[in-house]
């Protein structure tokens, strides 16, 4: 995704992240049904993200449910450590300190670099 493509969906009001993606594990996860209690059970993926969330740098945790996959061996992550992303979330809050947000189907999409525009999460300046 281009910078003016990032500015696009931010001028139509989506909720994105936008930080540097470092690590994600995918796991079983489920619940009980209260009107026909029978257990619910789907795989998660959850990201570990790196941004500025609160203008400090912060860790922030995004999951999203993938009910196509049975196990969660299944998934697959082909994101380079340390690349910006953004994320699209359908919501999100903060408890205890920790960004927690949840995504839909769209997957997170990278960043495309250019040298003028690059820097750090949190403001601070690439190193040299």
């Amino acid at each position: 995704m281009t910078h003016a493509e990032l500015l696009t969906q931010i001028l139509r009001g989506r909720l994105l992240l936008v930080g540097e993606f470092r690590g994600a594990r995918a796991e079983s996860a489920g619940f009980v049904d209260q009107r026909s209690g029978q257990a619910i059970s789907y795989v998660r993926a959850v990201y570990i993200v790196e941004c500025a969330c609160r203008g400090v740098l912060d860790r922030a945790v995004i999951r999203q449910k993938r009910p196509l996959v049975d196990e969660p061996a299944q998934v697959q992550f082909p994101y380079e450590k340390g690349k910006r992303y953004v994320f699209f979330l359908e919501g999100f809050k903060l408890e205890r300190g920790v960004f927690t947000g949840w995504i839909g189907d769209r997957e997170p999409e990278p960043i495309e670099e250019t040298e003028e525009g690059r820097c750090r999460a949190g403001g601070a300046a690439p190193p040299p």
